[in-house]
């Protein structure tokens, strides 16, 4: 397996155990695209390995390329801005949308924001990314 999502974890190789809870949450996955999977949550006292669970999960799902567009996003414990928030969890969700329908990488990389997200959609032929789907024209993009 390709690590796409650099898993907190460090070492990939040291992620063991948990077959139990990854086989529940790959079926979950797999209802899903049969729209049968009821929501869930994972609730756990800190440090027991919910976030190298998911991350772990991102990326095979993302892996097995199946209908199924993994995305990740980790709230951070701070103060913030609201606009900011929704720009960093849009600009997330862009990027790792067009990094799984390329199967590129680099865009984990790409700086946030709205500019380059449009070049890397115009780059990858995903224009319906940036067509306002009220008025059918190209969105225009501030620099």
């Amino acid at each position: 397996m390709q690590i796409y999502l650099k898993e907190r974890i460090g070492d990939p190789n040291l992620f063991t155990g948990r077959k139990k809870e990854l086989a529940f949450f790959l079926d979950w996955i797999d209802r899903t695209k049969r729209e049968i999977s009821q929501s869930t949550a994972i609730l756990s006292r800190r440090k027991t390995g919910k976030t190298a669970l998911l991350q772990r999960l991102y990326n095979l799902t993302f892996h097995k390329d199946d209908r199924v567009v993994p995305f990740y996003f980790e709230i951070r414990e701070a103060s913030q801005w609201l606009g900011d928030f929704a720009r960093d969890f849009f600009l997330s969700f862009i990027y790792q949308y067009i990094a799984f329908r390329s199967r590129s990488l680099k865009y984990f990389q790409y700086p946030k924001n709205y500019s380059a997200a449009a070049k890397a959609a115009r780059e990858e032929k995903l224009e319906h990314l940036l067509i306002s789907p009220n008025r059918r024209q190209p969105v225009q993009i501030p620099s």
